[in-house]
């Protein structure tokens, strides 16, 4: 009878109540697969009619919740008749606790989805090289690799894995440790469909033992944020419904909020573009806009400033290349615009004219950087979503790095950092407040890495005020 209605809890079905709450919207969220190891190899899939091999004589222990599955010793479990995976946007999670150290020189085969033969599939190991967790997804010769960092003795760590293909901000491959992101981003296609679930080892002919304890294994429907990764993490242990339930809501509550700020954006805001002489708009056809999420821009003409009512505008985004070359009334134009409540997004040339024309006060640095280069990120509304603990990759295209006065108006949101003082910080990305208006100065492109563009986005919802407002605004 549990396992029963269970099942109905991991379709989105019947969501349990928890005390004090109202029950979340399952929203599109599922869970097609758990494992959950208490005293049992049996797993709950939904519409699936999985068999199972290895079960029987798998030992147990306690677990992070309830009992783990016993793998120390050697042994494998192997499933079949598995649920359609979802291959072009899904999240797995497990448990591991393993007896040795970050030194340890052999490979650690935790989980493998396998296509019949293995030309394909999707595995999670320690792996010796690296000294810590590896995903790797692949399908004949193409291989996707994502390496973490940092291991932990006889510990518990939580490892998730995310993929996906749909979503500009989500894509490509990713592994997360104890809600964390780890390792470097890596590229993702879909593969084909698995046949086979192993837990435990690489195979019975091949070794490579998990030599841990496994628990909590799950397979989710949707590729989740890191603040939904996050919400997993922070209930491990609990029962499983209790999780389910809050990433449910989490889900939920995001979804809500990204649909008023795209109704926003989309149907109660105006967003401009100006151009010009050195501003071609050849590289920003309307069709660029789709993957950025920003709705396609109103053209207007730096020479037509002056004689163009502004205040229709929420916010006014300037594209990369030579920048704006503004007379006297067209400057004053775009000033008295931004102090009175504008917004102001500059990419490239774009952040040059910011400067030029007195929106940000910050000396500019000569850098003639033409690719990516690692950055670090500062907590601001412009890089919302992404985890500050990381480098980030930022394309450049010779655009001039800002040094700004500690203390002043400016505040580093993107930073390029060569060294510890005497040496300046290095500013990518400046934000500031400019009268009643504010300010985003892109020194790169965002736009040119599905990495970096959702900060552009960011960007400009926090320029046309969609975001890093009063609640109630």
């Amino acid at each position: 009878m549990r396992r029963a209605w269970l099942a109905v809890v991991l379709l989105g079905i019947a969501v349990p109540v928890l005390a004090g709450t109202t029950a979340p919207k399952a929203d599109g969220l599922a869970a097609l697969l758990y494992l959950s190891f208490d005293g049992t190899a049996e797993a709950v899939a939904p519409g699936a009619k999985m068999t199972v091999t290895g079960g029987k004589v798998l030992e147990y222990a306690e677990g992070k919740a309830g009992k783990a599955a016993d793998f120390l010793k050697g042994g494998c479990v192997e499933y079949r008749g598995l649920p359609k995976l979802p291959l072009k946007s899904g999240t797995l999670e497990l448990w591991v606790k393993a007896p040795h150290d970050r030194t340890e020189m052999e490979d650690h085969v935790y989980l493998q989805f396998l296509t019949d033969g293995g030309s394909g599939g999707i595995e999670v190991k320690f792996y010796h090289v690296e000294c810590s967790a590896q995903a790797t997804m692949w399908a004949g010769k193409r291989r996707h690799r994502r390496y973490g960092w940092g291991w932990a003795k006889d510990t518990w760590q939580h490892l998730v894995v995310t993929w996906d293909t749909t979503d500009p901000d989500l894509s490509g491959l990713t592994l997360y440790k104890n809600g964390a992101e780890t390792g470097y981003p890596r590229s993702y296609r879909p593969i084909g469909q698995p046949d086979l679930l192993r837990i435990g080892c690489k195979s019975p002919t091949e070794g490579l033992g998990a030599k841990a304890l496994i628990d909590e294994v799950a397979l989710y429907d949707r590729c989740l944020t890191k603040a939904q990764v996050r919400v997993l993490y922070d209930n491990g242990g609990k029962p499983f419904a209790h999780k389910l339930a809050a990433v449910r809501a989490r889900v939920a509550a995001d979804q809500a909020r990204e649909a008023r700020r795209h109704d926003l954006l989309f149907h109660h805001r105006k967003v401009g573009m100006l151009h010009g002489r050195f501003t071609s708009l050849l590289n920003w056809p309307d069709k660029v806009f789709t993957p950025l999420q920003i709705p396609v821009p109103e053209k207007i003409h730096e020479t037509k400033l002056a004689s163009t009512d502004l205040s229709r505008y929420h916010a006014l985004f300037v594209p990369g290349g030579g920048g704006l070359r503004l007379d006297k009334a067209n400057a004053k134009a775009l000033q008295d615009y931004v102090r009175n409540g504008g917004g102001y997004v500059g990419v490239c040339g774009g952040a040059v004219s910011a400067a030029r024309y007195g929106l940000i006060d910050a000396k500019r640095y000569p850098f003639g950087v033409r690719g990516p280069v690692w950055t670090n990120l500062k907590k601001h509304p412009v890089t919302e979503g992404y985890d500050l603990g990381l480098k980030l990759l930022f394309p450049h295209a010779s655009g001039p790095l800002f040094v700004v006065e500690e203390g002043g108006p400016e505040t580093p949101v993107v930073i390029f950092q060569v060294g510890a003082k005497p040496f300046p910080t290095f500013v990518n990305t400046i934000a500031r407040e400019f009268g009643k208006g504010r300010v985003v100065a892109f020194s790169g492109h965002p736009e040119a890495s599905p990495r970096t563009r959702r900060l552009l986005r960011n960007a400009i919802l926090w320029a046309a005020r969609i975001t890093g407002v009063d609640a109630n605004h």
